[in-house]
C-alpha cells in the first residue's frame, strides 16, 4: 500500500519526534509521542515510528523521564542540539502540523487534570458519585449500582463542559408560568 506524505525515512520520522518533543511541556509517553506524530503526517507506519524512537532512545537523544518509573520520555540535550542543526529538514508543513498536533495534546492533558470523578459505596445498591470541574462546580448524585455509577464517571469526562453548560442553563431560566 502506497503512504502518502512528506515525512519518507527514518531520519525523518526521528526529527520530527524530536521536534514535536519540544512542544510539549511535560515529559510523554510512547502513544502521546505517537499520536502527536501521526497525526501530523501519512507517510510513516506505526513500525517505522518505533524503530525511530527507539533509536533515539538508545542513541541518547530522547532520555527516560523517570527511570523508576520507565514510562515517561523527554528530548535531551543531544536531541536539542541535533534538533538545531536539522531542524529545516522538515517541511514546514509538517513543522506546522507538529506544532498544532502538541498544542491538541497538551490541550486535553490540561482538560482531562481540572476534571475530577469518584464513586463510593454507601450501601448494598446505594453509591455515591461525585463528579465536578476544579474550581467551577461540582456535582453528587446516587446511582443505584456499580455499573450505573462507572456509566455517570464515564459520562461526565467526556462530556463534563457540556453538562455544566446545560447545568447553568437551567438554573438560570426562567421558569415562571404565565397565569
Amino acid at each position: 500500500m502506497a503512504r502518502y506524505g512528506f515525512i519518507k525515512t527514518k531520519e525523518d520520522v526521528k526529527f520530527l519526534i524530536l521536534y514535536s518533543m519540544c512542544y510539549l511541556p511535560d515529559p510523554a509517553t510512547f502513544e502521546i509521542m505517537l499520536d502527536v506524530c501521526t497525526w501530523c503526517d501519512d507517510g510513516f507506519t506505526w513500525f517505522d515510528f518505533k524503530e525511530a524512537f527507539d533509536e533515539l532512545v538508545a542513541t541518547g537523544h530522547i532520555t527516560v523521564a523517570d527511570p523508576c518509573a520507565d514510562t515517561t520520555y523527554q528530548i535531551s540535550e543531544k536531541g536539542r542540539e541535533a534538533l538545531a542543526a536539522f531542524e529545516n529538514r522538515l517541511p514546514y508543513t509538517v513543522r506546522e502540523a507538529a506544532q498544532r498536533s502538541a498544542l491538541r495534546v497538551v490541550r486535553q492533558a490540561h482538560r482531562d487534570a481540572v476534571i475530577s470523578t469518584h464513586s463510593e459505596a454507601v450501601q448494598e445498591n446505594d453509591y455515591l458519585v461525585r463528579m465536578g470541574i476544579d474550581e467551577v462546580f461540582a456535582l453528587e448524585m446516587h446511582a443505584a449500582n456499580a455499573e450505573q455509577a462507572s456509566l455517570l464517571e464515564k459520562t461526565f469526562r467526556a462530556h463534563a463542559e457540556e453538562i455544566y453548560q446545560t447545568l447553568l442553563h437551567a438554573m438560570t431560566r426562567d421558569y415562571e408560568t404565565k397565569e
